[in-house]
């Protein structure tokens, strides 16, 4: 990915994954594609830490919804945290289509 990096870290019950820099259109594409194979046996949760993610756009809030429903078909349950106020804000709004904690 270009702008994105993405550090793993497992846990007792799942894996974490922390989100570096931006999640934009050039690597949605590839997030929504990758992640749910990428997670598919690490555990039953799956957290994404966005303390250092600085920049989301559209595509990028669709790859989350995405990612969030292919997960829940995996039988994986998703959350997000450490996310800024902004971010924060714009995830409540689609909280309510996707299938994430937050």
């Amino acid at each position: 990915m270009r702008d994105l990096q993405i550090e793993a870290k497992n846990f007792d019950n799942g894996i974490e994954l922390r989100l570096l820099g931006e999640l934009s259109f050039c690597d949605a594409k590839d997030f929504m594609m990758e992640m749910p194979s990428k997670v598919r046996d690490k555990g039953s949760k799956v957290v994404f830490n966005f303390e250092k993610l600085k920049f989301i756009d559209s595509a990028g809030l669709g790859a989350v919804l995405y990612v969030s429903e292919a997960l829940r078909m995996q039988c994986q349950t998703m959350q997000i945290t450490n996310a800024n106020e902004h971010l924060k804000g714009l995830l409540t709004k689609i909280k309510n289509v996707g299938t994430f904690e937050l």
